[in-house]
């Protein structure tokens, strides 16, 4: 259903740079953001690791300490629960999935975020945990298994037809036609490779989304955050905006000028 007009979209992140980067690009009279939920798999979700994270982290960002701590206790359900009433949309990207998980000796996962990596004293605590690649076939099959229960916790709080999932390829090259740099070793075509079943079955399952082709995106070395094959052009961000208006109805979200 179209939104009214004179109130702000409310949206909740779920995911990291991509969906982040879109909204900050949009209008701020326009947008609401209610909550920014990051550094978090969905392979994390209720998944309460709590026991192996140290009390100092070592960390100089509260923002960073927050996300490592929120992660740990698999909080992206409570705050999806918490948060169901007062959203419009939940904006979700799949970056957060990149580096895999940490999988602890106990059965608990967390995500192998840059923070994590890191910090000194959580990466001594990961360090005899297991790494569940992204991309591999125990990753994908878990993750698929996730998927499942999250679509279900989603429909039972009518929060499924209010999600959108960005469907973002890392940009290949740059805005000067240069190739795109690697992130943690893994170049932008064999990431989108590693992707693609992913979305595709998002796409299966039918979860809302927008996609944009490999032609469609750049890596911008002016991007306020830095050089990064998933920092786009504002071009990029632009587009997400007029396609979430004219396909998902979510009439307020427009640029910046």
């Amino acid at each position: 259903m179209p939104l009214p007009d004179e109130r702000p979209t409310r949206v909740l992140v779920y995911g990291s740079c991509v969906a982040r980067d879109t909204i900050e690009c949009a209008e701020p009279a326009g947008v609401e953001l209610v909550g920014y939920i990051a550094r978090q798999s969905l392979l994390s979700a209720g998944s309460n690791a709590a026991a192996h994270l140290p009390e100092k982290l070592g960390v100089a960002s509260k923002f960073q300490a927050k996300m490592i701590r929120a992660d740990f206790v698999g909080s992206l359900l409570e705050r999806l629960r918490i948060s169901a009433s007062d959203v419009d949309v939940v904006l979700w990207d799949l970056a957060d999935e990149r580096h895999g998980v940490h999988r602890f000796s106990d059965g608990t996962l967390v995500t192998r975020s840059i923070d994590t990596i890191r910090a000194d004293a959580v990466a001594e605590a990961v360090r005899a945990a297991e790494h569940v690649e992204f991309g591999s076939d125990e990753h994908f099959a878990l993750w698929a298994a996730s998927v499942e229960s999250f679509e279900r916790f989603l429909r039972d709080r009518d929060l499924l037809d209010r999600l959108v999932v960005l469907e973002v390829p890392w940009a290949v090259r740059t805005t000067e036609g240069k190739p795109s740099p690697w992130s943690m070793g893994v170049r932008a075509k064999d990431a989108n490779a590693r992707y693609r079943r992913y979305y595709g079955l998002l796409r299966q399952r039918g979860f809302r989304m927008v996609a944009l082709r490999e032609d469609q995106v750049l890596a911008d070395p002016a991007h306020r955050w830095g050089l990064a094959p998933f920092h786009y052009t504002p071009e990029a961000y632009r587009e997400l905006l007029r396609r979430l208006r004219e396909e998902h109805h979510l009439a307020n979200l427009r640029p910046a000028e």
